[in-house]
C-alpha cells in the first residue's frame, strides 16, 4: 500500500508546479511583448513587475503561516482560482493600464499560491521523502516554466490572445489536480535522514547563504524577463527569438534543479553556494558585452544554472528541520518578491536613464557582494 501513496505524491509533486508555473511563464514571457505593443517604455516594464511583485510580498510571507491555521488547500484553491482569472482578463486586455491591473492580481495569486503549496509537500512527506518529493516539485515547475517560456513569444505572434488562454486552460487542470491530491491521507512526516544531514542538525549560516544566492537570482530573473524585450527589439530581433533567448534562463533553472536533484553533492557545503553567485556575476557582464543571440542566450542559461542551485539550497535548508514550515516557506518566497521587486524596479531605473545594458553591469556587481558577504558567512560555519 505504501509504494502506490509514496509514487501518487510524487506524480501531484511533479504535475501541480509543471502545470501552473507552465501557466506563470506563458503569460510573463509574453506579457511584456504585448505591452511593447501598447507603447510601453522600459521604465513602465520596469514598474509593472515591481509593482506587482510588491503586492505580491506580503501574500507570500501571510500565505504560508495562514495555511499553518486554516488548513493548506483552504489557501491555495481560492489564490489559484485567482489565477485562472487574471489569465483570462489577459487575452481581453486592450491597455498597458489593464495589463498593471490583471498582473497585480496574477501575482497576489501566486503569493499566496506557492508558500501553501510547499507547506502541503512538507506535510505529506514522510521520514526521508522530503528532499525526493522537493526533487519532484522543483524539476516541475523548471520544466513546465522552461518549455512555456521557450513557445510563449511565438504563440503571441500567431495570435495574441493564445498565450493566456493556454494559461488559463492550464491553471483550470491545476484546480482539477489538487482536489485529487488533497484526497491523499497525510500518512505523517518527520525529520530527514538524507544522506550528509544529520536529522538534528539545522542549516546553520547555509540557509543565509543560499537565501543570498536565492535572492539574487530572482533580482536578475526579473530584469531579464521584465526589460531584455526591449533590448531585444532595439537589437532588431522578432518576437519568437526574444521569447526563446529569454527562455534560456528557465532552461538554466531547469539545469541548475536537474543537477541538485542527482544527488547530495551540495547539501552541507559553502561552494556550490558561492559557485551560483560567481556565475551570476558571470552572467551580467556577458549580457553587458554581448552581440549576437548565441551570447545572450549562453549568459541567460548561466543566469538560470545559478538560480537553479541557490533556489533548491534555500527551500531545502528552509524545510529541513521540519518546524514552521508555513513561515519558512513565506519567507522563502518573499524573497523571490523582493528579487522580482527590486530588480524590476532598479533594473528599469538603469535602463531608462543610462542604457538597455546597465542594468546588468548592477547585477554583476550586487553579485560580487553576495560572494564578498557569503565568504563572511562562511567564516561564521567554519569557526563553529
Amino acid at each position: 500500500m505504501e509504494m502506490p501513496h509514496v509514487t501518487r505524491t510524487r506524480a501531484f509533486c511533479f504535475a501541480v508546479p509543471a502545470l501552473m508555473d507552465g501557466a506563470l511563464q506563458l503569460a510573463q514571457v509574453a506579457l511584456p511583448l504585448l505591452a511593447i505593443r501598447f507603447g510601453a517604455s522600459a521604465l513602465f516594464l520596469g514598474m509593472m513587475r515591481s509593482t506587482a511583485q510588491a503586492v505580491r510580498l506580503p501574500f507570500c510571507f501571510g500565505s504560508g503561516m495562514l495555511s499553518d491555521r486554516v488548513g493548506r488547500t483552504r489557501v491555495i484553491i481560492p489564490a489559484v482560482s485567482l489565477a485562472f482569472l487574471a489569465c483570462l482578463g489577459f487575452a481581453a486586455a486592450r491597455n498597458n493600464a489593464q495589463l498593471l491591473v490583471l498582473y497585480v492580481l496574477l501575482m497576489v495569486s501566486i503569493g499566496a499560491f506557492y508558500p501553501a503549496l510547499q507547506a502541503f509537500i512538507g506535510d505529506h512527506s514522510p521520514k526521508g521523502e522530503l528532499r525526493k518529493n522537493l526533487s519532484w516539485f522543483n524539476v516541475g515547475w523548471t520544466i513546465g516554466g522552461s518549455v512555456c517560456a521557450l513557445v510563449s513569444g511565438y504563440l503571441l505572434a500567431a495570435k495574441q490572445v493564445l498565450p493566456f488562454t493556454i494559461s488559463a486552460f492550464m491553471v483550470l487542470i491545476v484546480i482539477q489536480v489538487l482536489i485529487r491530491w488533497a484526497q491523499l491521507p497525510v500518512v505523517g512526516s518527520g525529520a530527514p535522514n538524507d544522506a550528509g544531514v544529520r536529522a538534528d542538525d539545522g542549516p546553520g549560516p547555509l540557509l543565509l547563504i543560499s537565501r543570498i544566492g536565492h535572492f539574487l537570482g530572482f533580482f536578475g530573473f526579473s530584469m531579464t524577463m521584465s526589460l531584455f524585450p526591449k533590448l531585444g527589439v532595439e537589437l532588431g530581433m522578432s518576437e519568437g527569438t526574444i521569447g526563446v533567448v529569454v527562455g534560456m534562463a528557465l532552461v538554466g533553472q531547469a539545469i541548475g534543479i536537474f543537477l541538485s536533484s542527482a544527488g547530495p553533492w551540495w547539501r552541507g557545503k559553502l561552494w556550490p553556494q558561492l559557485l551560483a553567485q560567481g556565475m551570476a556575476a558571470a552572467s551580467g557582464v556577458i549580457v553587458y558585452f554581448a552581440v549576437s543571440r548565441l551570447l545572450f542566450s549562453a549568459a541567460f542559461l548561466l543566469q538560470g544554472i545559478s538560480l537553479g542551485i541557490a533556489y533548491t539550497g534555500a527551500l531545502y535548508y528552509g524545510l529541513q528541520a521540519r518546524t514552521n514550515m508555513g513561515r519558512n516557506t513565506g519567507i522563502h518566497e518573499s524573497l523571490v518578491a523582493g528579487g522580482n521587486i527590486s530588480g524590476a524596479f532598479l533594473g528599469g531605473l538603469a535602463a531608462q536613464l543610462i542604457s538597455l545594458r546597465a542594468p546588468y553591469v548592477l547585477f554583476a556587481g550586487l553579485a560580487v557582494l553576495a560572494i564578498a558577504a557569503s565568504l563572511t558567512c562562511g567564516r561564521v560555519m567554519r569557526e563553529t
